[in-house]
């Protein structure tokens, strides 16, 4: 009796470990598994978030002052905008989170500083902006690089629209693994723009692609394929689809249906599967 219960267990303890070797072994074989969908999806949704947050500080800063200096000092983050004294058409905004971690106002921790130089008028659809992020971590994750944003004028709609290029932008994690990101996209700000004063019923339409390095160090590239549907009103990309690769192989993925959430689907093989994205880390497999 006991040598057949032992051989019960031999065998259940055989079938556990072939069946996480397999799992692992999938992982392997599909390149573009749940894993790198979520973190691609997860790094363009936290640079759109990122970059909504320094819009909508652009937009204060071209529509609320007028006067040479002005530093924000009841708030966090810390909100300092100067003007160059030898060309007024320079200003240089900073968003200071200060050198330990600040809960935002969705609750994430943020520490580190994100500097824009702004050449022109936002308010005239005739600027540029040059973006540059020092020391800055958000939920620990670590954001270098830049990003140039550019007043393109207005679409047929008589919509602002905008050119973004990411300039080698890389994400790194606690755990040291880290992600690129290179591209450029148009953004076209389709509600919410004869509102200036009130940031939470903007809504935009981004389009573009990208190119870069993944967590596993495998080149990627994406491309979207619907336009992405932003609100400066949630943290998450509401909608849109994107066909990523890795390699030789591709899927296409979306955000969902409008909704202010983390969850997704992509196709394989023409089955559809679920994805949550969000984890502000690399390589966590479920």
């Amino acid at each position: 009796m006991r040598t057949t219960r032992l051989i019960i267990w031999i065998f259940l303890l055989i079938s556990i470990a072939c069946s996480t070797q397999e799992d692992e072994i999938d992982m392997e074989i599909q390149i573009t598994n749940p894993v790198n969908v979520e973190e691609n999806a997860m790094v363009n949704c936290i640079l759109e978030d990122l970059l909504c947050e320094i819009e909508k500080n652009v937009i204060q800063t071209d529509y609320g002052t007028n006067i040479k200096d002005n530093t924000k000092n009841d708030s966090i983050p810390l909100v300092k905008i100067q003007q160059d004294e030898s060309d007024y058409n320079f200003t240089t905004l900073s968003i200071d989170y200060g050198n330990t971690d600040q809960t935002d106002h969705l609750g994430r921790l943020k520490r580190g500083e994100i500097i824009t130089q702004i050449k022109g008028r936002f308010s005239q659809n005739q600027s540029e902006q040059k973006i540059k992020f020092n020391n800055f971590y958000i939920n620990k994750m670590k954001v270098d690089g830049s990003v140039t944003i550019k007043s393109m004028g207005y679409n047929e709609y008589d919509q602002p629209n905008f050119n973004i290029s990411y300039d080698s932008l890389v994400f790194t994690c606690n755990s040291g693994l880290s992600y690129s990101i290179s591209g450029n996209k148009v953004k076209e700000w389709i509600e919410g723009f004869e509102t200036p004063e009130n940031p939470w019923d903007d809504q935009f339409l981004i389009s573009g692609d990208s190119h870069g390095i993944n967590s596993e160090n495998r080149e990627y590239k994406s491309e979207i394929l619907t336009p992405l549907l932003i609100s400066r009103a949630c943290e998450f990309i509401l909608a849109g689809e994107t066909e990523f690769t890795i390699e030789d192989e591709s899927v296409i993925y979306n955000f969902g249906d409008g909704l202010c959430d983390n969850k997704g689907t992509y196709i394989r093989e023409d089955k559809k599967h679920l994805f949550e994205f969000g984890k502000y880390t690399f390589r966590q497999k479920k």
